[in-house]
């Protein structure tokens, strides 16, 4: 299953390189709608980790945790439709999660860095996708594969200002999770 799953990220990047070549290079006159070709924005918000437990904390059947998050993106326009970019999100708390095979494995201070393809819909609401790692900042750091998922709403403010609220789906080798928010950015 999991070896399927990157095969199919895989062959989704691929395809999506070449469509985004072939457009690029049919559109490569036209400017993008957005003013400047770079966007690069702070995010916050909330995860939820759902498979996130404290039994031993507390005694009490868990029903998972929102887990504060901030984060970095950039993202390059090659077209009015297509951007290349890369997430980076940090988690900021400690949780147990039960892995596939039955043990615990303590989280603590989550990165999770993606690169992913965004497809315009129109000029305010894209979707992305792309693969991507989870790490932490421990001493027994243990990298799950990710795939992130996610849609976000550009409202253009002023000056190649903008606000993008989000929500994203981060399907781990463990396990999931989902996040919302916006971020603050600017084109350039």
């Amino acid at each position: 299953m999991k070896n399927s799953i990157k095969i199919l990220v895989s062959l989704l990047i691929l395809v999506n390189f070449t469509l985004t070549a072939q457009n690029h290079h049919e559109t490569a006159h036209i400017e993008t709608t957005h003013h400047g070709k770079h966007k690069i924005a702070l995010f916050t918000g909330f995860t939820h980790v759902s498979s996130a437990f404290y039994e031993h904390e507390t005694h009490e059947e868990s029903i998972g945790k929102w887990v504060p998050t901030i984060g970095v993106d950039y993202f390059y326009s090659l077209n009015d439709k297509w951007s290349i970019g890369t997430i980076i999100d940090i988690e900021f708390d400690n949780y147990l999660i039960k892995l596939e095979n039955e043990s615990e494995e303590e989280r603590t201070n989550v990165l999770v860095s993606s690169i992913v393809g965004k497809y315009n819909l129109n000029n305010k609401l894209g979707v992305f996708i792309g693969p991507g790692v989870e790490t932490e900042f421990s001493e027994s750091t243990k990298n799950f594969f990710v795939v992130k998922l996610g849609v976000e709403y550009e409202i253009e403010i002023a000056n190649n200002w903008e606000i993008s609220p989000s929500l994203m789906y981060d399907w781990k080798e463990e396990y999931k999770t989902f996040s919302y928010g916006f971020s603050i950015g600017k084109r350039f």
